[in-house]
Parts: structure tokens; sequence; C-alpha cells
């Protein structure tokens, strides 16, 4: 596997844990919902510019973003 590929598996693992301790999701919950709702996709095809950002702020983007796709959050 690339660099990059490894980069972009750990970004993923990274937000994915971020995102499920923020919404109180156990990881598989989380994964889940954003693979439902286009966000594992949305952080893979972005990764170049999205790993360069604060990552709270990826995950409150990526929540909008699928909530966006119709993903709800209370």
């Amino acid at each position: 596997m690339s660099e990059t590929t490894l980069n972009t598996i750990g970004f993923v693992a990274m937000i994915v844990a971020l995102f499920a301790k923020k919404h109180k999701f156990s990881e598989p919950v989380a994964y889940h919902y954003l693979s439902q709702y286009g966000g594992t996709e949305l952080l893979v095809n972005h990764y170049g510019y999205l790993h360069t950002q604060d990552y709270d702020q990826v995950v409150d983007d990526v929540a909008d973003y699928c909530q966006r796709n119709g993903g709800i959050l209370q």
C-alpha cells in the first residue's frame, strides 16, 4: 500500500473516533452512519485538504455534510 493510502486510512479512522466520541456513538456505529450518508467518501476524496484542517472542525463539517444528505443527529 502507498504511504498516501495508509495516511488516508489513518485519517479516516481518527475522524471516525472523534465523531463517535463527540456524538456518543460507538466507533462501529459512527463508521456506519458516516458511510451511509457519504461522510467517509467525503473524507477520502478530500483527504489532501481536510487532513490539514483542525480535526474538530472536520468532525463538525462531516456531520453537517451527512445531515444535508439525510442523516439525523441529536
